[in-house]
């Protein structure tokens, strides 16, 4: 009985396309790995608008320094990572431009409800960057909300 060996067929890889492929992780490192809320996804100037569009529009529910009270939660600390972490920034951002606020639901700008979250995440120490935040759910959609 003869036994016939079968080898696995993989195809070569010159040098230059292991270059290629070593250059495109090392410069663009967001292509192999997702955003993440620790890369300065939102700027100061931004998160500083959002404080002042909050102060005029949640604050009044989820008070002046977001803990939130009995009938609305807080946008900060544990008691909003519980809600929130492990669900996406997309999904938060969704539920702010299409709920809140409560008496006149979807009513602000989608510049605005960024700014707002911005502020939400300035608030929660993420840091700030030289990109401002996104204001489509769809482009923050892949952005986990992560304490890590």
């Amino acid at each position: 009985m003869e036994i016939q060996y079968m080898f696995l067929h993989f195809p070569t890889i010159n040098k230059a396309q292991i270059y290629l492929i070593t250059a495109l992780t090392l410069l663009y490192p967001k292509l192999s790995m997702g955003q993440s809320l620790q890369d300065g996804i939102y700027t100061e100037e931004q998160a500083s608008r959002g404080a002042e569009e909050y102060a005029s529009r949640c604050a009044s529910c989820h008070s002046a320094d977001l803990r939130g009270n009995s009938n609305s939660p807080s946008l900060i600390g544990l008691s909003f990572m519980f809600i929130w972490e492990g669900r996406s920034l997309g999904e938060l951002f969704t539920k702010m431009s299409t709920e809140m606020p409560t008496d006149q639901p979807g009513s602000l700008s989608q510049q605005s409800y960024a700014a707002i979250l911005a502020f939400i995440l300035q608030s929660n120490e993420f840091p700030s960057g030289s990109t401002e935040l996104a204001s489509n759910a769809d482009r923050l959609e892949p952005i986990p909300i992560s304490s890590q």
